[in-house]
């Protein structure tokens, strides 16, 4: 059971919230996220820290764990613009979706209520 595991959960694994611990436990088991993801996490992290050092040393430690990291290319991209009309999301969320669609995600781990009703099942840690 793969999960994808969304930038806002990530942003919350590394600031001060009362989901923290909860958000770090997602990220110890097997995962999947993508660059862009990644990329929205390290921003939020360093506005909120204001501190850009550790936002980026908070997403490296991600390489080193359980989670499988999707490179945003022309395919996922492609794929994306494919399923444009299907599904009522930005582009932003919508590459994210798609990720963990031709990833095989079971769940979709976010706080965001907008994943809710679609194929995947939108869970919080």
């Amino acid at each position: 059971m793969t999960q994808f595991i969304d930038a806002n959960v990530i942003i919350k694994a590394f600031t001060d919230n009362n989901d923290k611990e909860k958000c770090r436990m997602a990220l110890c088991e097997e995962f999947v996220t993508n660059t862009l993801c990644l990329v929205e996490a390290q921003h939020g992290i360093s506005t909120i820290k204001n501190n850009a050092t550790y936002a980026s040393n908070c997403i490296k430690s991600l390489f080193k764990g359980k989670g499988t990291i999707v490179q945003l290319d022309k395919n996922l991209l492609f794929e994306s613009y494919r399923r444009i009309e299907r599904y009522d999301l930005n582009i932003f969320d919508l590459i994210n979706y798609v990720t963990a669609l031709i990833n095989n995600c079971s769940e979709f781990v976010s706080y965001d209520n907008h994943f809710n009703n679609l194929e995947i099942k939108r869970t919080e840690p």
